[in-house]
């Protein structure tokens, strides 16, 4: 857990000591497609360490560390930290799209990099469990299928929330899942075989309930 403890620290600690010029923050150190097109290149990771308020905060560092003390017992360290990083700054990379965002939009917070943990686990270790995205223990690939179809459903409905930086940052994930999983075959099969189960399920509780 000293990993995981480590980043919701830092997270925190950056909120706790920055509030009072947040909005200055912001506008400085978050991802802007044409701030980084100018050379600003550092944005791509400051953005990972910056939140907007207190609700964005608690929820992204409640889920980092509900998936990060659950992927800490099956990886080593720097594995972990270069799905976090990795998927976080490439994540951030689909801003420069202007199919789905402006050239003056701005892009903060750790979800992009979260996302890279929710698909490092889902073929890595899929029946580990995990709290995630419900209340209720979950194995890693059900999370990670419910995680997946929840963010496709909403890839283009306009947004406050980053869906395509998040689907950009589970495939990541999921990419390193594949290259360092001893089955990564075996792992794909579940997981699509959990997609259409989940999917299937949906249909009939809807037809069900009509």
């Amino acid at each position: 857990m000293k990993l995981t403890s480590t980043l919701v620290i830092i997270n925190v600690l950056i909120f706790v000591l920055t509030f009072p010029v947040r909005i200055h923050i912001i506008n400085t150190y978050g991802f802007r497609p044409v701030a980084f097109l100018r050379g600003e290149y550092h944005l791509i990771l400051t953005s990972l360490f910056i939140h907007f308020d207190i609700a964005h905060l608690g929820f992204n560092m409640l889920s980092l560390f509900l998936l990060g003390t659950s992927l800490e017992k099956k990886i080593d360290p720097i594995r972990y930290l270069i799905v976090y990083f990795v998927s976080g700054m490439v994540g951030n990379l689909v801003m420069l799209m202007p199919f789905f965002y402006s050239p003056e939009t701005i892009g903060i917070g750790a979800s992009g990099a979260i996302s890279g943990l929710v698909g490092l686990g889902t073929l890595f270790c899929p029946g580990k469990l995990v709290i995630f995205p419900s209340v209720l223990p979950l194995p890693f690939v059900v999370a990670g299928a419910l995680y997946f179809l929840m963010t496709a459903m909403n890839l283009f409905t306009p947004s406050e929330i980053g869906y395509p930086v998040h689907m950009v940052g589970l495939l990541i994930g999921m990419l390193f899942g594949v290259f360092w999983s001893k089955n990564w075959i075996r792992g794909i099969l579940i997981f699509v075989a959990t997609l259409v189960l989940i999917i299937v399920l949906q249909i009939v509780l809807t037809m069900m309930f009509l």
